[in-house]
């Protein structure tokens, strides 16, 4: 993957970002949006002002309609539960006896030529190292201290009024929170735009945090094991009023998350590096997900979307392996965000 780097005050890094935004569609912002994204940028200025600095710059930068850019960027809506597995184990059950973290990220693989590395040094705030494909943000990272977080999509809920918007609550976690506990008090004490499950850890501890519009409920590791899909586990959606499509998305996400417990719970006390990538490489539970030379052809959605990139992580290290498509295709390769230099 391409790396990019990011370097000096927020609205410095906005204007770095700003020109690569100039292709963002943003779509007509009418008066209501407007009004509900300014509530949601109050928000922002309230939890978090460098916030509100990056999106000056972006705008600057990328020569961007203010209006609807910030419509955009605070209160546009989100994807459905479309794809993504995440996944810590625990040192107790670790033969390094480090906490590891492992993710396959599902997306549309339009979306490939966008996916780079960033390294995101901001003044006055903590360094972290993103992967992405995204104009906003990055849904996997790291930062210098060693807190991860990595992003899944949750079936749609309809905003109870203004929040936070996924990309928002990772950029505030990466710079200032060190540790988990440290994004466990935040994470639980800020409204929420839209549903994801966050996974974040650090060198000894994660959880996953289930957040939605009505609250944030906290998920901890059983046996060691965590794993995180696009449902709620426990409160799947009765499918009923489903449409086709939102049934298939959850079973498919009841799947891979079940599949990959069960391949965790195999590998019990063998998980290390080579397992976790061994794990993402299942094709059985739909981990390793998409059009695949070696398997039969599928069709339709599934012809245009799979797994984009993999990453396993290990906190203490501050390090990602990223594989840039799917597992099973490509080697994985390491990034560290002890590669900034302060030049």
């Amino acid at each position: 993957m391409p790396v990019t780097r990011f370097v000096g005050s927020h609205y410095e890094i906005g204007l770095q970002m700003g020109p690569r935004l100039r292709t963002v569609p943003l779509p007509p912002a009418d008066e209501g949006r407007v009004r509900f994204a300014q509530r949601c940028e109050g928000l922002a200025r309230e939890v978090y002002p460098p916030l509100l600095e990056k999106v000056e710059g972006m705008i600057a930068g990328g020569d961007l309609p203010a209006t609807p850019f910030k419509a955009y960027f605070y209160g546009r809506g989100g994807p459905p539960q479309v794809g993504c597995t995440n996944i810590a184990v625990m040192p107790e059950i670790t033969p390094d006896g480090q906490l590891w973290v492992a993710r396959n990220y599902d997306w549309y693989y339009e979306a490939r030529p966008w996916r780079e590395v960033r390294q995101i040094a901001p003044q006055g705030a903590l360094r972290h190292l993103g992967v992405t494909h995204h104009w906003a943000g990055s849904p996997d990272g790291m930062n210098e201290r060693g807190l991860v977080v990595l992003l899944a999509a949750l079936p749609g809920l309809d905003a109870t009024g203004p929040g936070l918007h996924w990309h928002m609550l990772i950029d505030i976690l990466l710079e200032t929170c060190a540790n988990a506990q440290q994004a466990r008090a935040f994470i639980t004490s800020v409204p929420h735009l839209l549903a994801f499950n966050y996974l974040i850890a650090d060198a000894q501890e994660a959880m996953v945090a289930e957040a939605t519009p009505q609250g944030v409920t906290l998920r901890e590791p059983e046996e060691g094991i965590l794993v995180a899909t696009n449902h709620l586990p426990g409160r799947e959606q009765p499918e009923g009023g489903m449409s086709e499509g939102e049934r298939l998305r959850q079973r498919l996400s009841i799947r891979r998350y079940q599949r990959a417990r069960e391949l965790l719970g195999e590998r019990r006390g063998a998980l290390d590096v080579e397992a976790l990538q061994a794990i993402l490489r299942d094709h059985e539970g739909g981990l390793c997900r998409g059009n695949h030379p070696t398997l039969a052809p599928q069709a339709g959605f599934h012809a245009s979307f799979g797994t984009i990139w993999s990453l396993v992580g290990q906190p203490e290290r501050r390090e990602f392996l990223v594989a840039p498509d799917h597992p099973c295709q490509v080697e994985y390769k390491a990034y560290r965000w002890m590669e900034y230099s302060d030049d």
